[in-house]
């Protein structure tokens, strides 16, 4: 090792590196793809928990299942569903499936903090059905949906391990290869200063979109 100070040498190569940007994209994907649908899917089982629908909540238990189950053993769950390793589709659905029970169940707690006086008063202006969630439900769970969205952000960087274990190797297929393994290969090539630096853009990373949906949150409330 050498102690040579580049300035932002390093920054730049990484920046310019074809690996890094495709890694880059495809955590991008994976946050504008499977965020949001993981969000969505969320929100439609916690209302249907909350009207009670009888089939809804005898399959409750299938959302919190994957919280309990060690990762390896999903991942063998998993492997034996998909056969085909060559896509990033089973990777998105593994997102999805792992993470919604903490989003159901945060949403089912927002939920039974409603003040049903605001649903009444709003029925007596006419409002029903879609018209009363979209104008009604949506603006006030807009703090709680902000959170369950930066919670789904931070939980999509931490969907390494379940890839790792699912493809079996360090170089997946390019639309799987993202951040961490771009940062886990340089470590093994003990590529520190590259590594270094791609730690730190994705921490800043993190730090600009949290800090922006913060910024929204407290907007809205």
């Amino acid at each position: 090792f050498t102690r040579n100070f580049v300035v932002f040498d390093n920054y730049i190569k990484t920046l310019s590196n074809e690996y890094f940007l495709l890694a880059l994209k495809n955590s991008l994907l994976l946050i504008v793809i499977a965020v949001p649908i993981l969000v969505i899917l969320a929100l439609i089982i916690s209302l249907a928990l909350s009207y009670g629908i009888r089939w809804v909540r005898k399959t409750r238990v299938a959302f919190i299942l994957p919280m309990v189950i060690p990762t390896a053993s999903i991942v063998l769950i998993w492997r034996s569903v998909f056969a085909d390793s060559s896509t990033v589709l089973p990777i998105y659905l593994l997102f999805i499936w792992k993470n919604i029970g903490i989003i159901v169940i945060l949403c089912s707690a927002a939920f039974s903090l409603l003040d049903a006086s605001i649903y009444e008063a709003a029925k007596l202006d006419g409002a029903n059905g879609l018209r009363l969630h979209c104008y009604v439900t949506l603006p006030l769970l807009a703090p709680t949906l902000f959170f369950v969205i930066l919670l789904g952000i931070v939980y999509s960087f931490r969907i390494f391990r379940e890839s790792y274990l699912y493809y079996g190797s360090n170089y997946p297929p390019d639309a799987g290869y993202s951040l961490q393994y771009y940062m886990n290969n340089h470590f093994m090539k003990l590529n520190y200063q590259y590594l270094a630096s791609g730690a730190v853009i994705t921490t800043l990373l993190i730090c600009v979109v949290v800090a922006v949906g913060i910024r929204l949150q407290r907007r809205f409330e």
